[in-house]
């Protein structure tokens, strides 16, 4: 049985709160982008390392 693979969604007001704090300023636009890139990244790392339909 193959499971769809989701990742929950960070609100971006969340995520740019936390670069503030680490003391980055990013727009909205930026922390969108960022984090578009990271949810692919994670998707891939995922599909390659525990995705057990080849097997």
């Amino acid at each position: 049985m193959t499971q769809k693979k989701e990742i929950k969604k960070i609100p971006i007001e969340e995520v740019m709160e936390f670069f503030n704090s680490e003391g980055m300023e990013v727009t909205q636009e930026e922390a969108e982008k960022i984090m578009e890139f990271l949810y692919s990244l994670t998707l891939i790392v995922i599909k390659k390392y525990f995705d057990n339909d080849e097997e």
